[in-house]
């Protein structure tokens, strides 16, 4: 059903999309925007403590804030004596942080005596408006609400720029290829943002189908509405289904012969189904740019898209954040980014992170841009990664982003066939409805990732032998229909696996650690 604020946004963004797509930003101007974002670094964020945290008496923050006996005025201090990233390590020793299960309200925030109840919404910051209606993965719920403001965009837009930028990338084509949601709309108009409008974009799963949310339908046909009154049109989705993406290789290919460089943003996995269906169907997609981001980005997947000449440019974001680490130009590791630290304070768990349940890489994020969707202060999202200043050379760095982060993995947020999906939602199928279903107990079960030679990932079911003979076609079939039933997101982006074949059930003993663990989800 269609809530009044989905409508309110709506309206919003018909009425202020013209605006924005008749201003896009120049390079020059991303480059401008990103010195003087970095040279505001901590005074944005002291301006946000004050206004979207101190501000608010009853956000969750302030409250852990006050049991931490945190002044604004001993903030500030700190910050102009000691930096931005001590002061969120003081701040995260005194108990000032959110994991993602007390970011979603699965569990409540307890430091000492103080127990805090914390919902996403109250976190949602309040100098921003609602434009894009969006959301995360959801777990027993339609998903976290996201308020996505077209200024926020805007930024977002200046540092693609600026990442294309750096690799000559002005005068590319654009084009996006996922499912018809907010995602696709977010990434449209990002890159709409600046330079020509996307070229074309691209939907794994058929946008003009009955079974697509009305919604989903009617917020790209506002989109388009909105572009055509500002004499910048948008493309309508074309389909191409991960079963057959002829329709998306062509065009790179007719991209390339008509003189011009194609880029496209994916997930990893659909890339290098992308690159192995070119190869092996006699598409000439080389010197195609692909950016990648939403699943790891491993070795074998960047070597199954360079086999068929493209080149990559690894991305690190989520929904509730945007963007935040673009690939380094010379980088060592087939994920090695560039922390976008105008946007984003971001520090290590450490030793300390024990007491949290946390292991010691895992990433405190704090947003600083004042239209982000959220308020974050050393706020875990589930994912962990190395992190190092030092200087490579990179056009980045020269921009100012100095920061490097790879070997990003998440340890609470599972990742699999371009599908991203809270622990949460696997654990309950796997401990409640599979056993229901066909018998046995929640260690008879597990979800893996296989990844082949190639790259392309494979989700297997796998199931004890001792259970006995099963419909193996229904268990798969059970599993995708509870996880589809978590969210709305999750629906969406499963069609993808049905239409790939992605997942299949194997039955063998669920794989152990080495310490006789048997992990639900298993790599």
């Amino acid at each position: 059903m269609i809530g009044f604020k989905q409508v309110w946004a709506g309206a919003q963004f018909f009425a202020r999309l013209p605006a924005y797509l008749r201003q896009p930003i120049s390079f020059e101007a991303a480059r401008a925007s990103l010195s003087e974002r970095l040279l505001l670094r901590e005074q944005r964020f002291l301006e946000k403590l004050r206004l979207d945290i101190y501000g608010q008496p009853e956000s969750p923050y302030a409250r852990l804030l006050r049991h931490a006996g945190c002044e604004l005025g001993d903030l500030e201090s700190g910050v102009r004596r000691d930096g931005l990233d001590e002061t969120l390590r003081r701040l995260f020793r005194a108990g000032v942080y959110l994991t993602i299960d007390e970011f979603k309200g699965r569990k409540t925030a307890r430091r000492g005596t103080t127990e805090v109840v914390v919902r996403p919404e109250m976190l949602q910051a309040p100098r921003a408006s609602y434009h894009v209606p969006a959301s995360s993965g959801g777990s027993r719920s339609q998903g976290t609400p996201v308020m996505i403001d077209l200024a926020f965009i805007r930024t977002c837009a200046a540092n693609s720029a600026v990442s294309l930028g750096a690799r000559g990338g002005n005068n590319w084509k654009k084009a996006v290829w996922e499912s018809p949601g907010a995602g696709l709309r977010f990434r449209t108009v990002k890159y709409a943002g600046f330079g020509d409008p996307p070229a074309a974009t691209f939907s794994q799963v058929d946008p003009d189908s009955p079974d697509i949310p009305t919604y989903f339908r009617w917020n790209l046909r506002l989109m388009n509405w909105a572009a055509r009154l500002a004499g910048r049109p948008l493309p309508w989705p074309a389909y191409a289904p991960l079963s057959d993406p002829s329709p998306l290789a062509a065009w790179l290919e007719h991209t390339r012969r008509a003189g011009h460089t194609p880029h496209l943003q994916t997930f990893p996995g659909s890339a290098v189904v992308l690159s192995r269906w070119a190869v092996e169907h006699g598409y000439d997609i080389s010197g195609t740019w692909l950016t990648i981001s939403g699943e790891p980005i491993t070795a074998a997947r960047v070597a199954t898209m360079k086999a068929a000449g493209c080149n990559v440019i690894p991305r690190y974001g989520t929904m509730e954040t945007g963007a935040i680490g673009y690939g380094c130009t010379c980088g060592e590791h087939p994920d090695d980014s560039h922390l976008l630290t105008d946007m984003h304070g971001m520090i290590h768990a450490g030793d300390e992170g024990a007491a949290a349940g946390l292991p010691p890489k895992a990433l405190l994020m704090t947003s600083l841009h004042p239209q982000a969707p959220f308020v974050m202060l050393n706020l875990s999202m589930g994912d962990q990664a190395e992190m190092s200043d030092r200087r490579c050379g990179c056009p980045l760095a020269e921009a100012g982003w100095g920061r490097h982060i790879w070997r990003i993995r998440s340890f609470e947020k599972l990742t699999g066939g371009s599908v991203t999906f809270d622990g949460y939602d696997v654990i309950s199928i796997l401990e409640e409805t599979l056993p229901a279903r066909f018998g046995g107990v929640s260690t008879d079960y597990q979800l893996a990732e296989v990844e082949r030679d190639d790259g392309e990932p494979s989700l297997r079911l796998i199931i004890h032998p001792r259970l006995g003979e099963l419909d193996e076609k229904d268990a798969a079939e059970t599993f995708l229909l509870a996880l589809s039933s978590k969210s709305t997101s999750n629906d969406m982006m499963i069609r993808r696996w049905r239409d790939a074949g992605t997942l299949a059930v194997e039955r063998r003993e669920p794989s152990t650690t080495r310490a006789g663990k048997i992990n639900y989800f298993h790599a």
